[in-house]
C-alpha cells in the first residue's frame, strides 16, 4: 500500500513528460501590473479609500485640483465634498497639498458654512484655522452664533477652543494693516 505496483501507471507531477518550467514557457507572458496611482503613499491611499470618496482615488492625489468639479457629469468638488461630510483626514490632506479655502463660490465663509453642516468639530476647526491663515475676515455674527450653537453641547475644552479661536480671529483681523495701494 502506498507504493505503485510494478507496471502500474504513475500519477502526480512526475507522470507528465513536460516539466512545469516547460509548461510555463508555453503560456503567454503575464501582463505588467497596472501603474501605481499617483498616491503611492500607503497611508494616503488607505485614508482616501476609508473616506468613502465616490470617485477615483487619483483625483485626490497630491497635486490634484481639489477645487474643481471632478468626474463625468458629477460636478463633485473634492474639497466641498470633504467639508460637507466632515472628512477631517481627507480635508487635512487636501489643505496640506494646496486646496484653496477661498475657492468656494461664496468665498471662505461659504466653505465654513458648508463644513458646519457636517457637524464635525475637527473639520470646522481646520477650516477656521486655514481661513485665519490666509487672512479671510471673521464670520458675521450670525455665522458665529451658528458655530457656537452647533458645538454648545460638546466637550468643555472644544467649546472653549472654539470661543477663543473666534475671539483670536477678530483680534487678528483688527490688527491686520490694510494693504497699501499705489
Amino acid at each position: 500500500p502506498g507504493q505503485p505496483q510494478p507496471g502500474s501507471q504513475r500519477t502526480g507531477p512526475t507522470a507528465c513528460p513536460l516539466t512545469i518550467a516547460a509548461m510555463q514557457s508555453t503560456l503567454p507572458p503575464t501582463p505588467p501590473p497596472p501603474p501605481a496611482p499617483a498616491t503611492t503613499d500607503w497611508k494616503t491611499r488607505q485614508m482616501i479609500q476609508a473616506s468613502g470618496w465616490p470617485l477615483a482615488a487619483e483625483l485626490l492625489a497630491p497635486g490634484a485640483d481639489f477645487n474643481t468639479a471632478q468626474g463625468e457629469d458629477s460636478g463633485l468638488v473634492p474639497l466641498h465634498w470633504a467639508c460637507r461630510h466632515g472628512k477631517a483626514g481627507l480635508l487635512a490632506h487636501m489643505l496640506a497639498h494646496g486646496a484653496d479655502v477661498l475657492g468656494h463660490p461664496q468665498g471662505g465663509l461659504g466653505l465654513l458654512a458648508l463644513t458646519l453642516e457636517s457637524g464635525h468639530y475637527q473639520s470646522v476647526m481646520m477650516v477656521i484655522d486655514q481661513l485665519k491663515t490666509v487672512g479671510c475676515p471673521p464670520p458675521p455674527e450670525a455665522l458665529q452664533q451658528r458655530l457656537t450653537k452647533a458645538f454648545s453641547t460638546g466637550h468643555t475644552n472644544a467649546r472653549n477652543r472654539l470661543s477663543q479661536t473666534l475671539k483670536d480671529w477678530q483680534r487678528i483681523h483688527k490688527a491686520a494693516k490694510p494693504p497699501k495701494t499705489a
